[in-house]
């Protein structure tokens, strides 16, 4: 019997207090997270009866919630906790706190019903994509007896976000460092991305077992079996390489801006961060997705423009199956930025969530089989895209010894297709890839963080049931910012966040090496040779390249 029960209604009104924490009996108020649901105001009928308390939940993000005195369940004023004066259990369905907003005051009440989610929202690789999928993917864990709708499904639903992703994956600063890398090394490195289609093939498929069989995200496995400073590692590892990849996106989205208005691409820095800080925590893409996706699709005009600049192709093909190797500083450093942006850290941690939320049919030998396929079908999209990259800046920049300092000079490239209308383009896509990946890369970082530090990390609560997990995405984009507007020139400062890409990425390749081959968390499902085998080659390759990278900066080619 609790102690509702045990005691008068005035003894019982008398039990709460102001401070105490508030669980619900089902649904989520965020009592896992950093901050706990608390009684913060206690207010009484004309009689001095309890009519009903109010709950407030978050620091920063911060929610008010009525909860009527007939909802209170059970009282105790005895935790054997000294920062809590006890703690209340409220009546509450999960459709009920799922229907609460954002912010502001509320009290618990009907429920939102809204129209089916499409499955092209659900497979996007977007943050809101993301989203979609955690919430599919928690209402099947709380309704186990409903079954997937049967039929076909459409093409993207076949392909999920592997596909998506490896595409997603030519962000602004990614394209930027093909074109400077074009531009540098003409075809030299064109071998280099061909060697990395499978490695990254490997590195993804590996991450996206680990997802499918854990079902738990990278780093509340590396916590749970490799121990908290592991974790921590990792996390340490994404945060560098994601705050500087996120500035780079963020100047890109300014340089582009800048190319169509004329503008510096300064005074967009912090009005850009703003929307998509606001829309990643408050909003969703929904309005804007579609848009910035078509935006970000010009890059595909580079497939046409190679044909039509007057490449050298047989220069292109014996480069790109016979490897040129160039040991002086601009190609090494050249070589590790490639690197980076195509085997990237934030796309590792992402794989496993991704692959964890998706739904896929059959077995799980067939569902790994889908989610190979469906990274293929990325990796060598998205691959396609950065090679044709490279042939349009070697033919048109590099072939005349000029060189990349600004946007516009990238936007070169696509001068035999489009002539003056090359650097709008260039400019839309710009905008377009980096709005879609910079919440992709704060959300990769906040899922890393609060796995290591325990707390509840997902996109489809509101920020007040995971303050922990949109505090963290708010000081990485703060930190974010303050190193876009450092001074750095913007083509540097892209291409240099893929090289610190490039130097970090190896690090979590062989984290992931050990926890696949791990039979604690993949019990029979290990990884094969074959992904092994990939996986220590990219590992001693990227370390190879970083380490001619250190030797160069020490003996002063860097200068």
């Amino acid at each position: 019997m609790n102690k509702t029960t045990e005691n008068s209604q005035d003894e019982q009104e008398q039990l709460i207090e102001v401070g105490m924490v508030v669980e619900a009996t089902e649904g989520d108020l965020g009592e896992e997270d950093l901050t706990k649901p608390k009684v913060s105001k206690i207010i009484q009928d004309e009689q001095g009866n309890l009519e009903k308390v109010v709950v407030t939940k978050g620091v920063i993000f911060q929610k008010q919630i009525e909860i009527p005195a007939e909802r209170i369940q059970s009282i105790d004023p005895e935790l054997n906790d000294p920062d809590s004066a006890g703690k209340i259990v409220v009546k509450a369905e999960e459709a009920e706190t799922e229907a609460l907003g954002a912010i502001g005051l509320e009290a618990l009440g009907e429920v939102d019903t809204s129209g089916p989610i499409e499955q092209m929202q659900e497979a996007m690789p977007t943050a809101e994509g993301m989203r979609r999928r955690e919430e599919a993917n928690q209402l099947s864990k709380d309704n186990p007896n409903l079954t997937p709708t049967k039929g076909k499904r459409s093409f993207l639903g076949q392909l999920g976000p592997g596909f998506l992703a490896g595409m997603a994956g030519n962000d602004s600063s990614a394209v930027t460092t093909y074109s400077v890398d074009g531009a540098k090394n003409g075809y030299g490195h064109l071998w280099l991305l061909l060697l990395a289609t499978p490695l990254l093939q490997s590195v993804q498929y590996a991450c996206a077992k680990i997802g499918r069989i854990s079902q738990n995200g990278l780093a509340e496995i590396l916590r749970e079996h490799y121990g908290y400073w592991v974790a921590l590692l990792a996390s340490l590892v994404l945060i560098a390489a994601n705050v500087a990849m996120i500035a780079a996106d963020l100047v890109a989205v300014g340089s582009g801006l800048e190319l169509i208005t004329g503008l510096n691409w300064v005074w967009f820095v912090i009005p850009v961060a703003l929307l998509l800080w606001y829309i990643t925590v408050y909003q969703n893409f929904e309005s804007i997705k579609k848009i910035f996706l078509i935006m970000s699709l010009a890059f595909i005009t580079y497939l046409i423009t190679g044909v039509l600049s007057g490449a050298d192709w047989g220069q292109a093909i014996t480069n790109t199956f016979i490897p040129h190797l160039d040991f002086g500083f601009a190609s090494i450093s050249s070589a590790v930025a490639l690197l980076g942006a195509t085997i990237s850290p934030y796309t590792m941690f992402w794989q496993v969530q991704g692959e964890k939320e998706e739904q896929r049919d059959g077995s799980t030998k067939q569902q790994v089989k889908m989610a190979a396929i469906d990274i293929a079908t990325g990796v060598g999209s998205g691959n396609l895209i950065a090679y044709f990259i490279i042939i349009c800046t070697s033919a048109t920049i590099f072939t005349h010894h000029q060189d990349i300092q600004t946007a516009s000079d990238a936007a070169r490239a696509l001068e035999p297709l489009l002539g003056s209308f090359a650097k709008y383009l260039f400019a839309i896509g710009l905008i377009g890839a980096g709005l879609i990946a910079i919440p992709v890369l704060l959300a990769s970082t906040s899922y890393a963080v609060s796995g290591t530090f325990g707390w509840p990390s997902s996109l489809s609560k509101k920020p007040w049931q995971n303050e922990g997990f949109y505090l963290i995405l708010t000081i990485a984009l703060i930190a974010s910012i303050g190193l876009a507007l450092a001074g750095i020139e913007p083509i540097q400062l892209m291409f240099w966040a893929n090289v610190l890409a490039g130097i970090l990425a190896p690090i979590l390749v062989v984290i992931i090496f050990f926890v696949g081959t791990n039979r604690k968390i993949m019990g029979k499902h290990g990884l094969g040779w074959i992904t092994k085998t990939g996986l220590i080659i990219t590992a001693l390759l990227m370390f190879t390249a970083t380490g001619l990278l250190f030797y160069g900066l020490l003996t002063g080619q860097g200068g």
